[in-house]
C-alpha cells in the first residue's frame, strides 16, 4: 500500500503543477476558450504515472503482479489523489487563482454554455472538490483495470 501512497502523492503533485501551468500559459484567462481542449492533455502524464506505479509495484513483488493487485494499486493511488486533490484545489483556487470560478462562470454564461445558476453551481470549490474526490478513485481503478490487462503476470 505504500507504493499506492507514494504514487498518489506523485500524481497529486503533478496535478498541482499542471493546473499552475494552465494558469501561467493563460488557459484560465486569455485563452479560456481553449481550456477544455488542452486540459485533457493531463491524461498523458496521468496514465504514465499510473503505469509507472504498476511497474514499481510489480518490481516490489519480485516481478509477480496479479490482476487483483493492479486493481488494488489503482484504487489506492486514486483514493490518495482524491484526498489530496481537495487540499490542492483549495490552495490553488484560494491563493494562486482566486478568480478562476468567477472567470469560468462568466465565460460559460456569456457564451451560452450554461445558465447563470448552473454555472455558479458547477464552477465552485465545493463542486470541484467533490468531483476530484469521487472521480480520482474511479479513474485510478479504471486506468489500472486496463493497464493491468497488459502488466499482470497472473489473474489470481
Amino acid at each position: 500500500m505504500l507504493t499506492a501512497l507514494r504514487f498518489g502523492i506523485i500524481f497529486a503533485l503533478m496535478q498541482f503543477v499542471w493546473i499552475i501551468g494552465e494558469y501561467l500559459v493563460g488557459l484560465h484567462t486569455t485563452y479560456i476558450s481553449q481550456h477544455y481542449i488542452y486540459t485533457n492533455l493531463i491524461l498523458i502524464p496521468s496514465v504514465a504515472i499510473m503505469v509507472w506505479g504498476l511497474f514499481a509495484r510489480r518490481a516490489e513483488l519480485g516481478g509477480e503482479l496479479s490482476y487483483l493487485q493492479t486493481l488494488v494499486q489503482g484504487l489506492g493511488v486514486g483514493a490518495t489523489v482524491g484526498v489530496l486533490s481537495v487540499g490542492i484545489q483549495f490552495l490553488f483556487f484560494t491563493y494562486i487563482n482566486p478568480n478562476f470560478f468567477a472567470d469560468f462562470q462568466e465565460y460559460a454564461v456569456n457564451h451560452g454554455h450554461m445558465s447563470a445558476e448552473a454555472a455558479e453551481a458547477y464552477f465552485s470549490l465545493k463542486s470541484y472538490a467533490l468531483q476530484g474526490a469521487v472521480f480520482a478513485p474511479v479513474a485510478g481503478l479504471l486506468t489500472n483495470a486496463i493497464a493491468g490487462l497488459f502488466l499482470k503476470t497472473s489473474w489470481r
